[in-house]
């Protein structure tokens, strides 16, 4: 029978890294979703179109928006009613975020500037 050695050291501190590089990437795609988060929060009662991946696109006013991107909308309608007439009864609307592949706002209702300064202190946070 052959014996196996213990790991060495140089395995351990390559566990230890490979973990702090996995909990970084973590916390980059929270920081991320997070940013989101809270710049869809101000659109509340304003109306967007939501583009999902299956090419379903949906009116409608933004009710809520939680911490997984999910969408309520109220007063929906389909972009392209008459490829979709099933949902000429839907007036609300739940809408998972892992379905979401754009959402399309207003010119006006975008503060560039804003986004793009709170884009730069979390990536500063990110590198300290």
């Amino acid at each position: 029978r052959v014996l196996r050695m213990s790991r060495g050291l140089g395995d351990v501190y390559k566990r230890q890294y490979q973990r702090r590089v996995r909990d970084q990437t973590r916390l980059d795609s929270i920081c991320s979703v997070m940013l989101f988060y809270s710049f869809f929060k101000t659109l509340h009662d304003k109306e967007v179109i939501v583009e999902l991946k299956n090419d379903l696109a949906v009116r409608g006013t933004l009710d809520s928006v939680d911490q997984y991107l999910n969408i309520k909308l109220i007063d929906v309608s389909a972009v392209d009613a008459a490829a979709h007439p099933h949902l000429y009864s839907v007036k609300n609307c739940f809408i998972r975020g892992s379905t979401v592949r754009y959402v399309q706002l207003p010119k006006e209702l975008v503060d560039t500037d804003l986004l793009q300064d709170s884009t730069r202190i979390e990536a500063a946070q990110q590198k300290k």
